[in-house]
């Protein structure tokens, strides 16, 4: 346990406890295969070496996760950076820069690309060395390998070889899938854990074949010696075919010998085991896929942007090469020079009026180049350190941290971080999802009388519904259940009665069956005892809550199951004649284990007094058929308290037993026994036959109920996210009873919405089911399901009908089956879409996978939460994956693109980082492209004036580091930092997510209206610049300024104009955000001093330009002010006009905040009420069930005032 105390682990001979268990799964398989294609792998076992001198070339045990190594990484990594369009576009100019046409020197235009492609190869190599370290702890981990003589000795995993003898001890791991031999316990059995492989915490049992259970110690396997015929490597964790020859016998191997890769040993001292497959052979590696490659509508969409910027670049190339051309061809006309100055009669071919066509294609690439900074090169880089930050943000926040489980939220991708303040509809699971998986055993029905007074979430929301009480009165009419409960909460029980606690059932009428009821919970189930040295208190190892629960719940009503050895059971029980706790002894014949396929679980023990009995607990629908006409007696208050404990959100199983006479016993193990070892293809069917015939004639005990509470929050954070707009569908494979009383419980149904229910439970439908052939009940099946779907449509009246009704889909796994069909799928979405919200009730994994992709076709962004293995096709299908941290492993986790702890943390990182990161994101690569445009406008103004000359205004330098340097790290801080609102307001108003789903902020209207205003403020810059400096003289001396001069001006002005536009769309000012803004324009003044210092073979035109000519003239610094405030002032007069008449509702909150009204609940409502449209009306949650209930009441007011 916990804090160091010592466990006594009980060791078992559990060969009989798991009889049915055990019973080889798979043992009807084809052994002849052994030998053919896809089953030719031989091993020899002991002997490794021999492999390689039989030439069988088996993987190493090294495994690599790594996307790269030194000889891939460079070649692999640059042909993933230059998959991107813009930097091959990039490189291509790079490349022409080398040519006499480039406009600017190689160096100035390839410097800024290598800074690019060098950042983010750097990036990916420090993710690929971060895999290759958790690589190298995995490939050197140790463990004891056979060898030679007896000898067991330390060796790293990366060693091991195919046909290594190992030794595995407690709560390691397994290095490879290895053949079970034997283990310390008599029979060879082990536990396994497996949560690495398929998510689930529970205990798997394993057991060595008869013939190897002797392999106790080291020196065993001196002289050694087996060979192993099996399957070749595949994919499949729970098949696998294989044959054991050893002493000129052969046995024939199942799943239930082979130990896989990465699973844990647990509750066992040590295994020996034969390696069969190694490496990226082992099952495990087989599964190893790559999570499927997910983008952001964002980032699509930036796609889009960049292909019409280039188009757009491609466009105006031409036009330029087009009027050069034909000016270039008027230069000279019949021996005539119109621009003699140019000397048109001894030019180069680039400017050769002779050969204007030539001259104009040539111009078109140089061009190219030029006007190659509409395209912002730092953009990608920009954008994947900007969501890294991003994410890291998530990661910290403390509002998510849960501190019972101690686990923060943790984004493990940071692509999608935008996508979340877009989620239009939630796909969630519900067990473990919006319930704790935490079974408490709270009521159960005995000999027809119910007990246990506990309250559930369900019922605390039907006496809502039904009586019209609000959650805190339903508290206080139980008040005093709790206040009897002194003793601290006991996990798993949550059962509350005077009448049967405290050794009061002893008094009860029904008393024997009260001792038999709850006898049977502490003796009927598979859960290994764990006792603590120190406080002498029994814990229990479960394979399953539910299974926990009812062991607890025994005990803690005084029948305490504490031991167990080879073949007995001990339980400490109360004699209800005597009222004496007494230690009982019981001897355990067979378990009889659960399966998907029985639907129950039964043991035969024997009593101290000699009486044999099996006792049996299953579902309803399998028990109540195997009572026998004397043990009926309560079968119909059983019922009624079953459907009462369903309609409560409760999960019930039935208990039943029976008196088995000896010669009944003797004649059912021999035919028992003979069905285990049989070798034939049925022998599988034989052995649940012949437990099938001694699990009848039962005599009904009664009917436990456990509940699987909901998580903390899961209400209201269904309320907020149900005030965003954010769609909520349920899929659960829960029957239809208590998924819809588990929506009641979250408020996803509620008192008057109108319940559409798919199902296939019809009479006509059951009647065919049991007559008909398989085509016709398909046939009727489908034909009905499509006809209570149009029904369904044709209830919800059509948008131009305004309605405050609210619907709500209930559709079952059956009728899912047909729903989803080619034919069908598109009306079930359209009728789902229409509703308020939707359950699936009995889905499949694979159609909840399923369900997610249909809902995707909508074009909305679809969020799939879940926590189990089960989940794990949801996840990966939908855009945004969320896993839960919970009890039912890490297999949800690892498949998901987001993992919290708790589903009521949904709230927070939708609501709050959500539409944060979204605006942020949209604000950023709108700023991207506006500034870029800005600047690219310039230099196509200066060419156009320049008679598309092909020459810059500026000097290379400064085109070079104008994205790198100057304009760079302001993006990345708004990126970062910027927020509209703080969290505390995003959350009151809920209203305000609906930006990012309808996608405001990164629509085209916004996108194109950002370029125009970089179009705009270009030609005012360029304007003002050429006309200030044109003919004017701007020195003491009168002399006029040069195309050095004027290209620093506008540099300047641009400089300052788009670093001012960041301040002026910052919301939330930083001292960081102050430092970039205000530094990157003092930084591009330093770098004028220092390179106009540089010799003026390097720094050109820009030699001691600032110095000597500008910064002495007032005109250079009375033209930058004019320019600035100038170029500004549209955009300025915009955003006031918009905000002022226009606002939207982040702008009208802002307004609140300033008036310091926005954080006034009375504020918000009204302010959340105006802004929401009728199609936005709150449909589902606390909220709305408040508002229907006002409703009515305003209605039945009405109707007595008109009375």
């Amino acid at each position: 346990m916990a804090g160091g105390r010592n466990r006594r682990k009980l060791k078992l001979k559990l060969s009989a406890l798991y009889t049915f268990a055990l019973c080889s799964k798979g043992s009807s398989e084809d052994y002849s295969r052994i030998g053919t294609t896809g089953f030719s792998r031989v091993v020899y076992v002991n002997e490794p070496a021999r492999h390689e001198e039989e030439h069988f070339r088996y993987q190493l045990n090294e495994v690599s996760t790594t996307k790269y190594n030194l000889a891939t990484f460079l070649p692999k990594s640059l042909f993933e950076q230059f998959r991107r369009v813009a930097n091959f576009y990039f490189l291509v100019s790079g490349i022409l820069a080398l040519t006499p046409l480039a406009p600017y020197t190689a160096v100035s235009a390839l410097v800024p690309l290598c800074i690019v492609i060098v950042a983010t190869m750097g990036k990916e190599g420090i993710e690929d060395w971060r895999r290759k370290q958790q690589d190298h702890e995995l490939n050197n981990r140790i463990v004891m390998v056979h060898r030679g003589n007896g000898n067991f000795e330390d060796t790293k995993w990366k060693d091991i070889k195919v046909g290594d003898v190992i030794k595995v001890e407690k709560d390691n791991f397994f290095p490879a899938d290895l053949i079970l031999l034997s283990s310390n316990y008599p029979d060879g059995i082990c536990y396994v854990e497996t949560m690495n492989l398929d998510g689930e915490t529970n205990l798997k049992i394993k057991q060595a074949l008869e013939a190897t259970l002797h392999l106790k110690e080291d020196n065993s396997f001196v002289n050694f010696g087996q060979t192993i015929k099996c399957e070749d490597p595949n994919a499949n964790l729970y098949s696998f075919i294989g044959t054991m020859e050893w002493k000129g016998q052969q046995y024939n191997l199942s799943p239930q010998q082979l130990l896989l890769r990465d699973s844990k040993l647990r509750n066992t001292d040590y295994i020996y085991g034969a390696v069969i497959f190694t490496g990226h052979d082992t099952k495990v590696m087989q599964n190893a896929t790559d999570p499927p490659s997910k983008r952001s509508k964002i980032e699509k969409k930036m796609d889009k942007i960049i292909y019409l910027l280039m188009s757009s670049l491609l466009m105006i190339a031409l036009l330029g090469s087009v009027l050069f051309g034909i000016w270039t061809k008027e230069d000279l006309m019949n021996g005539k020079m119109k621009r003699w100055y140019l000397r048109p009669d001894d030019s180069s071919v680039y400017y050769d009026p002779k050969r204007a066509t030539l001259a104009s294609f040539f111009h078109l690439l140089t061009a190219l180049m030029l006007y190659s900074y509409f395209i912002p090169i730092s953009l990608y880089i920009s954008i994947e350190m900007v969501k890294i930050l991003q994410a890291l943000f998530i990661n910290q926040d403390i509002e998510m941290y849960h501190e019972e489980s101690d686990k923060p939220t943790h984004a493990r991708t940071s692509n999608l971080n935008e996508e979340l303040g877009q989620v239009d509809t939630i796909l969630s699971d519900k067990t473990g999802t919006l319930t704790c998986n935490m079974m408490e055993f709270i009521k159960c029905s005995i000999a027809g009388t119910a007990y246990g007074q506990g309250v559930t979430e369900v019922e605390k929301a039907m006496a809502v519904r039904k009586g019209g009480l609000l959650g805190d009165e339903i508290e206080s009419t139980y008040s005093k259940d709790k206040k009897n409960a002194e003793s601290p909460h006991i996990k798993g029980f949550n059962f509350k009665d005077p009448h049967i606690m405290d050794g009061n059932w002893i008094h009860e009428p029904n008393r024997d069956m009260i001792r038999d009821f709850f006898r049977l919970l502490a003796i009927c189930h598979t859960c290994i005892p764990e006792e603590d040295e120190e406080t002498h208190k029994v814990s229990y190892e479960a394979e399953s809550p539910d299974e926990a629960a009812f062991v607890i719940a025994s005990r803690e009503l005084g029948f305490e199951f504490y031991h167990r050895t080879q073949s007995s059971i001990f339980v400490r029980e109360r004699d209800p004649v005597t009222n004496v706790v007494k230690d009982r002894k019981y001897e355990l014949l067979n378990v009889l284990e659960f399966s998907s396929s029985r639907k129950r679980m039964s043991v035969i023990v024997k009593e101290p007094e000699g009486r044999i009995l099996l006792l049996c607990k299953g579902a309803d629908s399998v028990m109540f058929k195997r009572l026998t006409p004397t043990g009926r007696k309560f079968e119909e208050e059983t019922k009624r308290h079953i459907n009462e404990y369903s309609d409560s959100g409760l999960r019930t199983l039935v208990l039943a037993y029976r008196v088995l006479d000896e010669n009944e016993y003797v004649k059912f193990s021999g035919k028992f026994n003979t069905a285990k070892t049989s070798v034939s293809a049925d022998r599988d069917e034989k052995v649940e036959e012949a437990a099938e015939s001694i699990e009848q004639d039962l005599l009904l005990l009664g009917a436990t109920a456990v509940e699987d509470k909901l998580q903390k929050g899961v209400p209201e954070c269904i309320d907020k996210l149900a005030q965003a707009g954010i769609k909520i569908w349920v899929l659960t494979g829960d029957k239809m009873e208590t998924a819809i009383n588990i929506g009641f419980a979250c408020s996803l149904l509620r008192q008057g919405m109108t319940q559409i229910i798919v199902t296939l439970e019809a009479l006509d439908i059951i009647a065919l089911e049991k007559n008909g052939d398989k085509q016709s009940i398909a046939k009727a099946s489908k034909q009905r399901v499509m006809d209570q779907i149009e029904d369904g449509i044709k209830q919800i009246p059509s948008p131009s009908q305004s309605s405050t009704e609210s619907f709500a889909l209930i559709i079952d796994g059956k009728s899912l089956t047909y729903a989803l069909e080619d034919d069908v799928k598109f009306k079930f979405l359209d009728l789902a879409l229409k509703c308020a919200s939707v359950i699936c009730c009995r889905s499949s994994p694979k159609q909840k996978a399923l369900v997610t992709r249909l809902v995707k076709h909508s074009n909305k962004v679809t969020l799939a939460i879940g926590d189990g293995a089960n989940d794990v096709g949801m996840l990966q299908e939908a855009d945004i994956g969320v896993g839960i941290s919970g009890v039912e492993g890490m297999q949800a986790v690892m498949a998901s693109d987001f993992a919290i702890a708790q589903f009521r943390f949904l709230e927070r990182l939708l609501l709050v980082h959500g539409h944060w990161c979204y605006r942020r994101i949209s604000v950023m690569i709108c700023y991207f492209f506006y500034k870029n445009v800005t600047f690219g406008v310039t230099i196509f103004l200066y060419e156009a004036f320049a008679s598309f000359s092909g020459k810059p205004a500026y000097d290379d330098w400064f085109l070079s580091l104008y994205n790198v340097i100057f304009t760079s790290l302001p993006v990345i801080a708004l990126g970062v930092f910027d927020q509209d609102v703080s969290a505390r307001l995003c959350l009151q108003y809920p209203g305000l997510y609906q930006e990012g789903v309808q996608n405001i902020l990164f629509s085209w209207h916004r996108i194109l209206g950002w370029m125009l205003n970089g179009v705009i403020n270009a030609i005012l810059i360029f304007f003002f610049c050429t006309t200030a400096f044109g003919l004017q003289a701007f020195r003491e001396n009168g002399q006029v300024a040069g195309l050095d001069a004027l290209g620093v001006l506008m540099y300047t002005c641009v400089v300052w104009v788009v670093n001012c536009q960041m301040a002026l769309s910052v919301n939330y000012f930083t001292i960081i955000q102050h430092i970039f803004i205000w530094g990157s324009i003092a930084v591009w003044y330093l770098f004028l001093l220092a390179y106009g210092a540089v010799d003026s073979r390097f720094s050109k035109t820009a030699y001691m330009v600032f110095i000597e000519q500008l910064a002495p003239a007032l005109s250079y610094w009375l033209v930058t002010l004019f320019v600035v405030t100038a170029t500004l002032t549209p955009h300025f007069s915009y955003a006031a006009i918009q905000i002022r008449f226009f606002p939207m509702f982040h702008n009208k909150i802002q307004w609140k905040r300033y008036l310091r009204m926005a954080e006034d609940p009375e504020v918000a409502r009204q302010l959340s009420s105006r802004h929401r449209t009728s199609s936005q009306q709150r449909m589902v949650g606390i909220s709305a069930r408040r508002d229907g209930k006002a409703m009515h009441i305003s209605k039945e007011t009405e109707l007595e005032v008109q009375g």
